[in-house]
């Protein structure tokens, strides 16, 4: 079944995925900070949209779907539709997107979050099981 892409449902399902991966579990012992994805406003997108996850030493709390203005994760990373569609589908390694600046960490510290870059990328392939459904 294909959900909506930061969705409620996908948040949902992300949760899911974060809390069923032995693979995140390991590599993100060390993390203990909420996380916000945010997709910018576009053609696709008039208003943006974001997912925002808990993240606690390998498990994820909570996760909800929110408006971007409303986004209140110490970590948030930024990046248009068509970033995270290349991401999320495997094409683009979410590490090198940030080092690009494709995707912007518009609040947090990049160094924090390349000390934790195996947890990152862990928890993308989380995103990636979803079946995702784009706009």
């Amino acid at each position: 079944m294909l959900i909506p892409a930061f969705s409620a449902d996908w948040a949902s399902a992300f949760m899911t995925a974060v809390n069923s991966d032995d693979t995140y579990r390991d590599a993100a012992k060390g993390w203990t900070n909420p996380v916000a994805l945010v997709v910018e406003p576009g053609v696709d997108i008039d208003a943006g949209a974001a997912v925002q996850v808990d993240l606690q030493a390998g498990t994820c709390l909570s996760a909800s779907s929110l408006a971007p203005a409303d986004v209140s994760a110490p970590f948030v990373l930024s990046a248009d539709l068509d970033t995270w569609k290349e991401i999320l589908g495997g094409a683009t390694d979410p590490i090198m997107a940030v080092a690009r600046g494709k995707v912007r960490l518009t609040r947090g510290s990049l160094g924090t979050l390349m000390l934790h870059a195996r947890g990152a990328k862990a928890l993308v392939a989380c995103a990636q099981k979803i079946d995702t459904l784009w706009p």
